[in-house]
């Protein structure tokens, strides 16, 4: 089965204005340390709320900046229709987002719980090598990685010297993927990620503002 990596179309006839959102009426606590990468969120936290620009239009899915990228906000419609597929387990919450000082009540702020990048990427088949925060394009000694675990002590180690452990190559182990949409994160190629089958639902459906780029 193939997979896709699903992002914010930027678009402007589908979308309107891009991202949707640059400023908010409210932060919250979406941007804090309190909140887990990983896992269940059992801690109560303020909700942020998005002020979305004039011109935007009220796409499925739509991108707000100050939105770390392990959530996603969608509409009450695409948020339905993944309920009807294998994804795991989620969480959900009702943001009240505003544009043109009209409240807008349609949109959640949604995430997958549980990540995959240590299932789904085959660390020992990719190809690594140390590159600097400083200078983007420089490329330094291949690393070798055994696997995520390893992935992230050599990461770490890197950074002590202010420098990256950088991607020239990612293997995708999605032999045995039996639910509809992941996310990674922590690792590359990070973000979410659906099926085929869940991706012509989408399409057929006419859902709005989403990007699909098939990985291989």
């Amino acid at each position: 089965m193939k997979f896709y990596k699903i992002s914010n179309s930027n678009n402007l006839n589908e979308v309107g204005y891009y991202p949707h959102c640059e400023s908010m009426k409210e932060v919250g606590d979406i941007q804090k340390d309190i909140i887990p990468f990983d896992g269940r969120i059992e801690i109560n936290f303020i909700l942020p709320q998005p002020k979305l620009n004039k011109k935007a239009k009220l796409n499925n899915l739509i991108g707000v900046a100050a939105i770390p990228s392990r959530f996603l906000v969608i509409d009450d419609s695409f948020l339905t229709l993944l309920s009807k597929y294998e994804i795991g387990t989620y969480q959900k919450w009702k943001l009240q987002s505003w544009q043109n000082n009209n409240l807008i009540d349609k949109y959640n702020l949604f995430i997958i719980n549980d990540t995959a990048q240590h299932k789904y990427i085959n660390f020992a088949q990719s190809e690594f090598y140390v590159g600097s925060f400083k200078d983007f394009k420089y490329k330094g000694n291949v690393i070798e990685v055994k696997n995520y675990e390893d992935y992230l002590f050599r990461k770490e180690k890197l950074r002590e010297n202010k420098l990256w452990l950088r991607e020239s190559k990612v293997v995708f182990n999605l032999q045995d993927v039996d639910v509809d949409m992941f996310r990674f994160i922590n690792a590359p190629c990070g973000g979410y990620y659906v099926s085929e089958k869940l991706k012509n639902t989408i399409e057929e459906n006419g859902l709005s503002g989403i990007a699909f780029q098939e990985i291989l």
